[in-house]
């Protein structure tokens, strides 16, 4: 019986260690939202060691703390270290969670590609969902996910895609213009 009493009490113990680092996630995003980027990063890191010392890596709460800090990390400019957790992210993501989820993370990692100028990674990480799931490379795109065939590719480089010409224009205005190349 104290066995049992054990593991409640331990699995209580981070389920509390995983929501205080949700709330400190939280901070960091709105501490990224007013530009406090370094603010945000020592506190998704913080929420990071929380959750790896009472989850572990392979916990869907984990590979979310993972996908912010690499959207940070692209923010940032830290494009290694971006690389680093989004890929954490989507090895996690790609088999657990959400399709939704792996697509986000997938698109973040293909955008990391981009601003490397591999513009070719990047389409084939994007291509890369086993179920031809998508999201739209706008940013701002409200959440939702498409099939593969309902997505255009950028009539340039061929390695973003976008749900609508809305979507391509605002985003080629706010990003990717800085990193497509036409192809010859």
């Amino acid at each position: 019986m104290s066995g049992f009493t054990m593991h409640l009490h331990s699995d209580q113990a981070s389920g509390m260690a995983v929501q205080r680092a949700a709330e400190i996630n939280n901070q960091a995003l709105s501490f990224s939202r007013q530009g406090d980027y370094a603010g945000a990063e020592d506190l998704h890191l913080q929420a990071l060691h929380l959750k790896l010392s009472s989850v572990g890596e392979n916990n869907l709460s984990t590979a979310i703390t993972r996908n912010a800090l690499g959207e940070l990390y692209l923010k940032m400019g830290k494009i290694t270290d971006a690389e680093e957790q989004l890929k954490k992210a989507v090895s996690f993501r790609m088999n657990n969670g959400s399709a939704y989820d792996a697509a986000v993370s997938v698109e973040n990692l293909g955008q990391v590609y981009e601003v490397k100028g591999d513009l070719e990674e990047a389409r084939r990480v994007r291509l890369s969902h086993p179920a031809n799931i998508m999201v739209c490379g706008n940013y701002d795109c409200p959440g939702e996910t498409f099939d593969r065939s309902q997505l255009m590719a950028c009539s340039g480089c061929k390695s973003t895609f976008y749900c609508g010409r809305a979507c391509q224009a605002k985003d080629w205005r706010v990003r990717h213009k800085k990193f497509c190349k036409k192809r010859a």
